[in-house]
């Protein structure tokens, strides 16, 4: 197991993707960002700041109460455990979404630069005190602050639950990544099902909502959000939020095929936005199927390899179809339907066969699903595969009715 103690922010995640995380979200939700280290000084370059704001930190005392502030919030917030909303030095309204991993404060994402009417600890902004002690001057200052937005508390209080989950499953993934190529490393000579394989494998598995799967999502956010005066936008960083609370809460758990299935429209949605016409999707579940209960994340690695892997040819008619029944041994039968590219049969004897010595299948959905099943509940369950090459591929999935 890698130890975090060893690691900075910026080794687990590089700066790059630290920068693009930060400018997207400044980009979407109309909020000024920057992510600081332990001591509040910035990772890259702020993103969307006010003009406000950019005058206080032009003054080196003004700089320095800034960072001072930005570290003493994200320790704050880091003691909670949970995002913090709190006025700033020099009276503005910000929030602290603190990254913790394995108990490890790595540093924190602050967003805000904003007022609010209805925010019960506003404080008032003594431009007098400002201009004397930051040798700034006063008109400037007020002209600045005449440009602030001004938002209800509620949608700063979503926004910080939002960044929350967001900032540390991206971090969580990159320890993951760390940890899981260490592991390979150590048991490439071992045996491949033993509990520490099953262990990595389950979280090799929670993370298959992965990096490109985010950013790209970001992406579409941003552009509808350019384009449109924006209903469709909330909508998709609700559907986001949902899929990433999902994926974090639920590892371990058995859940609900209705829960599973609610956070496969929702990836759908999502994933539908992205494509566009060039693909359409369905889903028929069976009412008497709802209440049983499966692993958490069975079916969602499934359906993105059928879009990512099955479709990324099509420029039209992709089709993703999903079907759950009761099969006649009284078992459940998943299936999930694509009109792609289809699959070898050299390559889905490798994906099926659990025993395989290619450790290069460790990261794909499929192999890590069927592994998971038949860990869970014996060799007679898990995947089956039927495919057509440049016609379709048919992936059953078959589990015992547990509740």
């Amino acid at each position: 197991m890698a130890d975090t103690e060893i690691f900075n922010l910026n080794q687990v995640v590089d700066l790059s993707t630290l920068q693009d995380i930060q400018d997207k979200f400044a980009k979407v939700v109309g909020l000024s960002s920057v992510i600081v280290d332990e001591d509040g000084v910035p990772y890259g370059t702020p993103s969307n700041f006010t003009k406000f704001c950019l005058l206080i930190r032009s003054s080196k005392e003004g700089r320095r109460r800034c960072f001072k502030s930005d570290g003493e919030s994200g320790n704050l917030a880091m003691k909670a455990g949970k995002p913090l909303i709190y006025n700033c030095h020099s009276g503005l309204i910000d929030l602290a979404s603190p990254i913790i991993v394995n108990n490890k404060y790595m540093g924190c994402m602050l967003c805000g630069q904003v007022l609010s009417d209805d925010f019960e600890n506003k404080k008032r902004v003594d431009f007098k005190r400002l201009s004397k002690e930051l040798s700034l001057d006063e008109d400037k200052l007020r002209e600045a602050y005449s440009e602030l937005n001004t938002l209800k508390y509620e949608k700063i209080k979503d926004a910080s639950e939002f960044l929350f989950l967001f900032t540390n499953l991206i971090t969580k993934m990159g320890m993951a990544n760390i940890t899981q190529t260490a592991l390979l490393e150590e048991i490439q000579q071992k045996m491949k099902l033993t509990e520490l394989i099953k262990n990595m494998e389950l979280k090799s598995l929670q993370s298959q909502i992965n990096p490109h799967f985010l950013f790209n999502t970001l992406n579409a956010i941003a552009r509808i959000a350019l384009i449109e005066n924006a209903p469709n936008t909330e909508e998709l960083i609700y559907s986001l939020s949902d899929i990433l609370r999902y994926s974090v809460k639920n590892i371990d758990k058995m859940v609900t095929v209705k829960e599973e299935i609610d956070n496969i429209k929702k990836y759908l949605h999502i994933q539908q936005t992205r494509y566009g016409d060039r693909m359409s999707s369905s889903i028929i579940i069976d009412n008497n199927i709802l209440k049983y209960k499966l692993p958490a994340m069975t079916l969602q690695p499934i359906v993105e390899n059928s879009i990512i892997h099955g479709l990324k040819d099509k420029k039209e008619n992709g089709q993703i179809k999903i079907i759950g029944r009761l099969s006649k041994n009284k078992t459940i039968i998943f299936e999930i339907y694509d009109n792609g590219i289809g699959i070898d049969n050299e390559k889905i004897y490798r994906l099926l066969d659990i025993y395989s010595e290619d450790s290069g299948l460790k990261g794909l959905g499929i192999y890590n699903v069927n592994s998971r099943i038949k860990h869970l509940f014996g060799s007679e369950f898990g995947i089956s595969i039927e495919s057509v090459k440049n016609q379709y591929t048919r992936v059953l999935i078959n589990i015992p009715c547990s509740k």
